[in-house]
């Protein structure tokens, strides 16, 4: 399982961080959002350091569809509602500001990054009060943008909303480039926070001010991020195609998601709450999908990517708690990480360096609306105490019932645990309790790994940890 942009860039690698350092600012996290929050504040002049546990890109960055789009799906109109036209119209100004940002980082460096202008459409093949309702939302925030029936696409729609002069590109050959001009460390992970220093596995950073830009925070006080954080688990194929298509699509409703690269059409979708997966194999539905619609279509890479979804559908970018916090946070892209990184490069970067227009922003962290909130609250809670309580079921497999390439929940020397056999024939038996907090794993049958449906650690099926909020492997009990 490996996405298209991993099979054609190799990064160079960075050094591991071997002493214990001083600086201004440290970022927590390689991916996309920590690489460009130290970019524009080396352009201001200000030190900051990346420390990346494991390599620069290796977790979600390298999974996106790389689009650079201010249109997220059904938010305006979620925005308006809850928090009325001015909040609107700065969401679309931040993130129509992120699309123009990167065409003129890339002109000005000469990034050859494969990046081209495109329309993003939004559609619905059934519901045209949810598109118009929506192009209503985006023209009061001050998007450009028209609504028809007519698309590219190989069916019919009932209703598209079209934003002009959106933009995509190879997100990794953008990123190899930026990355040559930071100080990286890579094999360096964070263990904690104290006192304006980060603990790591390597040395210690004392630093003026610290980043969160490592997907889902880590540190569960202060902040609460694993109540306010949710994690989706969604799937992409690929395909080459004699087709291409102008633009870039999503559906309102079904999340299917279709854009081109060169002679490939990359399929998405198929989205679950990380730890709920319900189909036995997410890329066979998809190569399904794109069948009917492109009879010749044979996938020929396939991928899955994680993303976090805040309680109202707009990311967390600021201060992680109070409002002379010198830390900082960019997490809960709900699937636009490409602009919504580049909108937390330009935010964090200008706070750090004392401007305080997005200290009230409705990107802040510790914004809160009950209406918007409350219904993603207690769908959050309900499954924190569904993985509790399945701690109470009687697990009704054992060993010798786990055949090649399958998994199950077993009793083994008493304990309730999770097994996997490899084809070999081996079987890896872990245990199910998530060393976050202890809420029960699930089997991911797409994937082969073993996630949380309560705040989305995942791991592989001998234990190792895949994504965070947790800090440590679950527990490796047997091979047998």
């Amino acid at each position: 399982m490996e996405s298209l942009w991993s099979k054609s860039v190799s990064l160079k690698k960075h050094n591991t961080l071997k002493d214990d350092i001083a600086v201004n600012t440290v970022v927590i996290g390689g991916g996309i959002a920590g690489l460009l929050i130290a970019y524009r504040l080396k352009e201001k002049g200000i030190k900051a350091i990346v420390i990346e546990a494991e390599t620069i890109c290796s977790g979600q960055t390298k999974n996106t569809t790389a689009k650079i789009t201010s249109q997220h799906g059904v938010i305006y109109s979620k925005i308006l509602s809850y928090y009325g036209e001015n909040a609107a119209k700065e969401y679309a100004r931040e993130n129509e500001k992120a699309i123009s940002d990167y065409e003129k980082l890339i002109k000005h460096n000469d990034i050859p990054c494969d990046f081209e202008q495109k329309k993003a459409v939004l559609y619905s093949v059934n519901n045209a009060e949810i598109i118009e309702k929506e192009a209503d939302a985006a023209e009061k925030a001050g998007i450009e943008c028209y609504v028809t029936n007519k698309t590219e696409l190989p069916f019919s729609v009932k209703s598209a909303l079209v934003f002009e002069n959106q933009a995509q590109f190879h997100p990794l050959k953008f990123l190899s480039e930026i990355a040559d001009d930071l100080e990286i460390y890579e094999n360096t992970k964070a263990i904690c926070v104290k006192n304006n220093t980060v603990i790591t596995d390597k040395g210690n950073i004392k630093a003026e001010n610290i980043v969160f830009a490592c997907h889902f925070p880590f540190v569960n006080f202060p902040g609460l991020y694993f109540l306010k954080l949710n994690q989706e688990r969604s799937y992409v194929v690929s395909a080459k195609q004699t087709k291409s298509l102008s633009g870039m699509y999503i559906d309102a409703e079904d999340g299917l998601s279709l854009r081109s690269y060169q002679n490939n059409i990359l399929v998405g979708g198929g989205a679950h709450r990380t730890g709920k997966a319900d189909r036995d194999n997410a890329f066979k539905f998809l190569e399904r999908n794109a069948k009917m619609y492109f009879p010749e279509f044979i996938a020929e890479n396939d991928w899955s990517a994680q993303d976090c979804i805040s309680l109202d559908g707009i990311p967390y970018i600021g201060r992680l708690v109070s409002a002379d916090s010198n830390v900082f946070v960019a997490t809960g892209f709900n699937k636009w990480g490409m602009t919504s990184a580049m909108v937390s490069a330009n935010m964090i970067s200008d706070m750090i360096c004392g401007n305080n227009a997005y200290e009230n922003s409705i990107f802040s962290p510790s914004r809160f609306c009950v209406f918007a909130s409350s219904k993603t609250i207690f769908q959050n809670a309900a499954e924190t105490i569904t993985g509790f309580s399945k701690y109470l079921c009687c697990a009704k497999l054992t060993a010798s019932d786990i055949k090649c390439g399958t998994a199950g929940i077993i009793h083994y020397n008493g304990k309730k645990c999770g097994a996997y056999r490899c084809k070999g024939g081996t079987l890896y038996i872990v245990s199910l309790k998530c060393p976050h907090l202890k809420c029960f794993l699930n089997w991911n049958n797409t994937t082969k790994t073993w996630d949380c449906p309560c705040h989305g650690s995942r791991y592989d099926y001998k234990g190792n940890l895949l994504d965070n909020p947790a800090q440590k492997n679950s527990i490796l009990i047997a091979k047998i």
